[in-house]
């Protein structure tokens, strides 16, 4: 879309905002697996351990349930995150999209307008060619003509020594 090396300062800013939105979206999709599989053990961990009286494993136990209930917040945050980030990798993508037609449609007008310019200089030249050639033409026949009368005012020897002292010079 645009020349290597031409790419505006704009589109650039654009296509790193929507890169951040789907490195974010992949991110949390990662993360929010992880915290599952966290969350799944620590489960598994109260779960095996709801039979045992003893004041250690209450600590043990209340630690496990403060993890369980930070992972579970941490996973409706990211969740939430991850539910509004296609609304804003659209919203940017249009953007992007906006922008760069914006500068295609300008750089078309741009071209359009040059293009003209280098048509009418075009045309200016073979017009400036075409008379060039007729003055050729006419100066090639004038200077044939002033050379057969001499040739035959002067005779085929006078001529010869013109044309030999000519090619001399």
């Amino acid at each position: 879309m645009f020349p290597q090396g031409e790419k505006p300062a704009e589109i650039i800013q654009l296509e790193e905002k929507l890169n951040e939105l789907l490195k974010r979206q992949g991110y949390l999709v990662n993360d929010i697996k992880d915290l599952k599989k966290t969350k799944k053990k620590l489960m598994e961990g109260i779960v095996a351990g709801m039979n045992d009286a003893e004041p250690l494993r209450d600590k043990k136990k209340k630690n496990q349930q403060r993890l369980l209930l930070e992972i579970k917040e941490r996973i409706e945050t990211e969740s939430d995150e991850l539910i509004e980030l296609p609304r804003m990798i659209k919203k940017a993508n249009e953007e992007l999209l906006a922008t760069g037609a914006h500068y295609c449609f300008e750089r078309l007008a741009n071209g359009d307008e040059q293009l003209k310019i280098v048509k009418q200089e075009i045309e200016e030249l073979r017009i400036s060619l075409r008379e060039k050639t007729e003055w050729k033409d006419d100066l090639e026949e004038s200077m044939d003509s002033a050379y057969s009368l001499m040739h035959g005012l002067l005779g085929h020897d006078v001529m010869n020594l013109y044309d030999k002292r000519k090619g001399k010079e």
